[in-house]
């Protein structure tokens, strides 16, 4: 055996104890129940030179914020079709229509939103206090004020959104995202008993401790703001506990596609096989040896549609 098949070998057993709050299921209990709150939105039909139906979604989110995004369905007949809602990266947005003329060659509709506060056009308001540059301190001391909580809360009224669409088969929608948003797809297919699958790229919040002191990724943010205010550590170490996957990764019901990159220094292997280890549910990992934070690139992209394509028929 070479070097680089040994890279992973022993991960398939890590499992680091971390921190879990006493409160955590009660916590999560309240918070979707809050996501529960009356659905609002509106659909539009916008013009796109790409051969499908093309809307303009917006959806009032946590705290009545707005969210932005794409509503894209097949050019064909079906009554119904299975749904990709998608999530997108650290510091991105819900792209073009184009970048999911896969899912609608095949056949699969897609939800994709600007996530709050970040690169597109969703807005995000209401923290107190200071934060370093990005968004991952805010609200960083507190587990209900913090940004992954919103988070989360957009991504369960997005999934009720999908289930509400006439167009969509409420029994097939998917859940896929990459680095955010692979780690946004565990943490949401853990809450809500909705998901047919998960399809997870070099998730993120895998281990977050970890991924604070060692990661490049956007956990970096958290090393910042500690540098000025080292006593505000245990605060935040525990509510990162609330949103990491390693603690939320037993609730996933539905088969679960991850990928691994063993290069990757912004999603750390150890933290995501950590997570990965934890999970009950039907699930396959594809490791890529000697890939980074592309996650596998082509050959994922293949296998992922691949996985989608066998477990949303009819």
């Amino acid at each position: 055996m070479f070097l680089y098949e040994k890279l992973a070998s022993d991960l398939y057993d890590y499992n680091p104890q971390i921190y879990k709050p006493e409160d955590f299921d009660s916590f999560w209990a309240q918070t979707k129940e809050l996501a529960k709150e009356k659905l609002e939105f509106s659909i539009e039909a916008a013009s796109y030179p790409l051969k499908a139906r093309i809307f303009k979604v917006t959806l009032k989110g946590y705290d009545d914020t707005s969210l932005s995004g794409w509503y894209l369905l097949p050019e064909n007949d079906q009554k119904t079709y299975p749904l990709c809602l998608f999530f997108h990266g650290y510091r991105g947005y819900a792209s073009s229509p184009s970048s999911f003329a896969s899912y609608l060659l095949n056949g699969i509709g897609v939800l994709a939103f600007d996530l709050r506060g970040q690169v597109g056009a969703s807005g995000d308001s209401g923290y107190e206090g200071g934060h370093v540059p990005g968004w991952v301190t805010q609200g960083l001391d507190n587990p209900y004020e913090c940004y992954y909580r919103r988070l989360i809360l957009d991504a369960l009224r997005m999934v009720d959104l999908a289930r509400s669409l006439p167009d969509v088969d409420p029994k097939r929608i998917m859940l896929q995202g990459g680095s955010q948003g692979g780690g946004l797809t565990l943490a949401t297919a853990a809450l809500s008993e909705h998901i047919a699958l998960a399809v997870a790229a070099v998730p993120n919040m895998c281990l977050m401790e970890q991924g604070v002191l060692y990661s490049t990724s956007s956990l970096k943010e958290v090393i910042e703001y500690l540098r000025l205010y080292p006593d505000k550590a245990p605060a935040f170490f525990k509510t990162l506990s609330y949103f990491d996957n390693v603690n939320l990764a037993p609730a996933i019901k539905c088969p679960v596609l991850v990928s691994v990159g063993m290069q990757d220094t912004v999603c750390l292997p150890k933290g995501i096989f950590a997570a990965y280890n934890r999970i009950l549910a039907p699930k396959e990992i594809l490791v890529f040896p000697f890939s980074g934070h592309d996650g596998g690139g082509e050959n994922y992209s293949r296998a992922a549609m691949e996985f989608a394509l066998k477990h949303l028929k009819p």
